[in-house]
């Protein structure tokens, strides 16, 4: 367990540097309107696949890690599905932008172009997000995440040869947008490629391993949708009612933020087939690592506070003065995101309850009320003090879910008891026998 989070984390670590560096790259050769313009041909991608994946990814972890035969049978499904269903978003998502282009874009207008190539990645994030559940389910975590870094150094090579070497700016951006586009396409067709060539091209459909996987993947799916609303639709409004300029700011905080969580996002994707494959210890399993977590989580926080605004002037400069006010006050809602994430994590072990689906739902109201209501008004500020409200109130309502099923005290979340923090922390290689 010990070793597959290590290499995950440091796979991804790695993998966030080079995006930490393609981000340095981007911002300072292409300034706020060029970072918005990257971040709005993300954003479309992302939005088709919290909308599409029905929960697949998810629904195919949890039934592979009971039983390592289905893995066939669902790369046969999860091919299909993420063909048809990417390519409907493809044309909704293109009818609306011909018809209405302000209900999608608002003022941060990026251009026909680019949004029609951020519409080319969306089958492809969907198959990367399928193909990774099926790794996951069978605790495999090496070679995905391998594939994840390699994308990662193409596409900082690629950005310092285009704007170093071939003098690539805001006037003559398509060529980067199309390079990026690009990478993010990449580590689909490489496992794509893998699995066929481990089992033929998909030619078949099963529609029982369907039956089970929408069983599952639905409320996975909706918790999903909504964390993902929580997460991200701060973004959206700010695009919608301030512009690129606004977005290029807060998404730098944002970005800052993401990667504190990628050590959250490497445990929960290593501790979900873990605590599914072993139901009786999963609850201690689960409180165990939000602990010893919380603890680390709280002291890369502190680093953050201390030495965020140098870094980002020193990495970004002055142009990115903005994003250090929101990075402040996001900073305490990560807190209440990351644990959230490991309550969240258990429940779906547990075959995602209604109840754990539908408590997504009043943090993301609040969020999307109070993002229309203040920022046209206040923007960036805004946007961060809304996403802090919804992350505290959304962990609120899991703690109190998590009391319906065994009463915790909320020590047992967030703070380790002296013993632990001397096993995990103190003395770290003998988590091995954790």
């Amino acid at each position: 367990f010990f070793k597959n989070i290590t290499f995950t984390f440091s796979s991804r670590f790695l993998a966030a540097i080079f995006t930490s560096l393609s981000t340095i790259l981007i911002s300072r050769a292409f300034g706020p309107v060029g970072k918005g313009i990257f971040t709005m041909v993300a954003f479309f991608p992302a939005l088709a696949l919290n909308f599409g994946h029905l929960g697949l990814g998810n629904a195919n972890t949890y039934l592979i890690s009971q039983d390592k035969e289905k893995t066939r049978k669902s790369f046969y499904n999860s091919f299909w599905y993420g063909l048809i269903i990417g390519w409907f978003f493809m044309v909704v998502l293109a009818l609306i932008y011909r018809f209405s282009p302000t209900s999608l874009v608002g003022k941060g207008q990026i251009g026909s172009w680019a949004f029609y190539l951020s519409l080319f990645a969306i089958p492809f994030v969907l198959w990367e997000n399928f193909y990774q559940g099926i790794f996951v389910g069978r605790q495999e975590f090496k070679f995905f995440n391998l594939i994840i870094l390699f994308s990662k150094i193409l596409l900082f090579i690629g950005l310092v040869f285009l704007i170093y070497f071939y003098n690539i700016n805001l006037s003559n951006i398509k060529i980067a947008i199309i390079y990026y586009v690009l990478l993010m396409s990449l580590p689909a067709i490489i496992y794509s490629l893998y699995f066929v060539f481990q089992y033929g091209f998909p030619f078949e459909f099963d529609k029982e391993i369907l039956r089970k996987t929408i069983s599952f993947g639905i409320r996975s799916y909706l918790a999903c949708l909504l964390a993902f609303l929580v997460l991200r639709s701060d973004i959206y409004f700010l695009n919608y009612f301030r512009g690129l300029e606004e977005v290029g700011w807060y998404s730098l905080a944002v970005g800052f933020c993401d990667g504190i969580l990628l050590l959250i996002s490497s445990i929960t994707l290593v501790l979900f087939p873990k605590i599914t494959e072993n139901q009786e210890q999963g609850l201690e399993t689960t409180l165990k690592v939000s602990r010893i977590t919380s603890l680390a989580l709280f002291v890369i926080i502190i680093f953050s506070y201390l030495f965020g605004k140098p870094i980002i002037l020193l990495l970004f400069g002055e142009q990115f003065l903005n994003s250090i006010l929101p990075l402040y006050i996001l900073l305490p809602a990560i807190y209440f995101w990351a644990i959230t994430n490991f309550l969240s994590q258990f429940f779906a072990s547990k075959g995602f309850p209604w109840t754990s689906v539908l408590i997504w739902l009043p943090g993301l109201i609040i969020n999307v009320i109070l993002n229309i209501i203040f920022i046209p008004r206040y923007g960036i500020i805004a946007a961060a003090l809304t996403s802090l409200l919804g992350y505290g109130l959304t962990f609120i309502l899991h703690y109190f879910y998590l009391q319906k099923l065994k009463k915790t005290s909320i020590f047992e979340i967030i703070i380790p008891p002296k013993k632990e923090i001397s096993k995990y922390l103190i003395k770290p290689m003998t988590f091995r026998n954790y």
